[in-house]
């Protein structure tokens, strides 16, 4: 038998017990509580953002000597200017767009291989799907995604931003290309990735293992073919011909070393020198041989851009023009000549 010191502590002790299991319980009622509002609130939201945006998105068909392709695609602005995927309209005999039970021809105005995405135009006034700021997203980001799977209605996917990748099975892309745990199926190519206030922040360019991720090009990247075709009725991607070596070490930031220079590039012609680190070109930060890749696409033939170098211990800028890039001719997907394109893009 216990002392009665020692049976009021077992007595005290079996109380407290029972009381931190009460609140234990009563706190994981609520987290579960709480986890249960949040989905609710979430799936509300994305239901949200679908019924505001479905009717902003297309289906797009087109047509040629093998048969029809499908797939999707969205307004842009307020005039019929729509983002689609360029492998769907790529010479394509017939066009036509399908929203809202209607269905409109389309015109082409550009497709593009570098960056994989089309512009295509109908004349109507249309419903649009506002613009985001794609460089604000980072991983771990929900989007969601509204297109046409084949022979469905508009349907909604949901995921999170997985990665920032520069390239894909040893293979560059031009540009860094979000990618998603987002489900995908086939008809939804060319559809937009819209964050959870219901701007576009990207645009679906490619499935992963069969459709269970994607790659998807910032809208920043399709923003730029769009100006180009705005401002020149053609795509002007810049070159400024420069060969980018890693630095063994690190200075102030950047690994990034010029290399080898031509004399007739612009490089060379606007004072660049072997040896120069590369610390920012036009508003691109850099840090590694692969930013400069990123910088690359978003400089515009003619169009003056700084290039901030550290060059021993004295940090220079040095204005360069870029020349319009030597395949750019050559591109099968290159822009296509329309000589209205400045009319027929709405820079709002």
């Amino acid at each position: 038998m216990f002392p009665p010191a020692a049976s009021t502590f077992f007595r005290l002790t079996l109380a407290h017990l029972v009381l931190a299991t009460a609140l234990v319980a009563i706190v994981s009622l609520s987290y579960l509580q709480a986890e249960d509002l949040a989905a609710e609130g979430l799936t509300t939201q994305v239901r949200k953002v679908f019924e505001e945006r479905k009717d902003a998105v297309v289906k797009v068909r087109a047509r040629d000597g093998l048969g029809i392709r499908f797939g999707s695609g969205f307004f842009a602005d307020p005039a019929g200017t729509i983002f689609t995927h360029a492998g769907i309209v790529l010479k394509a005999d017939e066009v036509a767009v399908i929203f809202n039970g209607r269905e409109l021809p389309a015109r082409v105005l550009v497709a593009d291989e570098r960056s994989g995405i089309a512009i295509l135009k109908v004349d109507a006034s249309t419903p649009f799907i506002p613009l985001g700021n794609s460089q604000q997203v980072e991983v771990a980001t929900p989007v969601m995604l509204i297109g046409y799977p084949e022979d469905l209605d508009a349907s909604p996917s949901f995921g999170i931003i997985a990665g920032l990748d520069r390239k894909h099975l040893g293979q560059y892309f031009s540009t860094t290309h979000f990618r998603a745990n987002l489900p995908v199926q086939r008809g939804q190519g060319g559809a937009p990735v819209l964050s959870l206030k219901g701007d576009a922040i990207g645009i679906l360019v490619g499935r992963i293992d069969g459709g269970a991720a994607c790659h998807i090009l910032p809208i920043r990247a399709a923003e730029k073919v769009r100006m180009d075709l705005a401002r020149f009725g053609e795509l002007r991607p810049g070159w400024v011909g420069v060969e980018v070596e890693e630095a063994a070490e690190s200075v102030q930031g950047s690994t990034a070393k010029v290399g080898a220079l031509d004399s007739s590039t612009p490089a060379s012609q606007c004072g660049l020198q072997t040896g120069d680190i590369l610390l920012k070109v036009g508003e691109t930060p850099i840090a590694s041989s692969e930013d400069v890749l990123d910088a690359s696409f978003f400089l515009t033939a003619g169009d003056n851009a700084d290039i901030e170098v550290l060059r021993g211990p004295e940090k220079i800028t040095i204005s360069v023009r870029p020349a319009l890039h030597p395949h750019a001719p050559g591109h099968q997907m290159q822009a296509i000549a329309v000589p209205d394109a400045i009319q027929r893009i709405n820079l709002q």
